[in-house]
């Protein structure tokens, strides 16, 4: 990934960026259920559209859920759940138990608009981005095919939820199609001033 989208200097500009932005949507997730919520480092990288669909089909159970935005930025956020830590989460958001199934997609769609929106929001926020949220769908990876993608590179920007006690795992996948790396190249320099 060095040295081919960003600079050694960008990527540790975006990843400070992606710190506060993931941070402030564990902090969303935290206050809505009163309980702490666990990050980890963003991660940021290049990626094929292969290499992401690859991803998104590795074998675990875990629910999928898409968000596509565009305008001065382009590209998607995929939330990858678990199921059995999204149920304990459904609890402390007063859903009733036992869960009906379109109580489950109501719940997958709610936490990843909470936290993918969040993540994007801070990140928009921070470089001065217009952009225009689509709402989140549910996704079968095994529908999805790099044709269907529309592009063949991206930079893709990934962090980590998690609450143990509850065994909730979400990781968050924001991928940047390759017209949006001249703009964020520029806001990132802006940065570095």
């Amino acid at each position: 990934m060095k040295g081919q989208f960003l600079s050694d200097e960008q990527q540790d500009a975006l990843q400070e960026v992606l710190n506060i932005s993931m941070g402030q949507a564990a902090d969303a997730l935290a206050r809505l259920i009163q309980t702490q919520v666990q990050l980890s480092i963003p991660a940021v990288i290049q990626s094929s559209s292969d290499h992401f669909i690859g991803l998104l089909l590795q074998p675990a159970p875990h629910q999928i859920a898409q968000q596509s935005f565009l305008g001065e930025l382009n590209g998607e956020m995929i939330a990858l759940m678990t199921e059995q830590g999204n149920e304990a989460i459904a609890r402390l958001m007063h859903y009733d138990s036992p869960m009906v199934e379109q109580d489950k997609q109501e719940l997958q769609l709610e936490l990843t608009n909470i936290l993918a929106g969040a993540c994007l929001h801070g990140l928009i926020s921070q470089l001065n981005f217009k952009i225009q949220l689509a709402a989140p769908v549910l996704l079968n990876p095994a529908s999805l095919h790099a044709s269907r993608l529309n592009w063949q590179q991206a930079l893709l920007m990934e962090v980590q939820f998690q609450i143990p006690e509850f065994n909730f795992y979400a990781r968050i996948l924001i991928c940047l199609k390759q017209e949006s790396l001249w703009p964020l190249t520029q806001h990132l320099n802006l940065l570095l001033l």
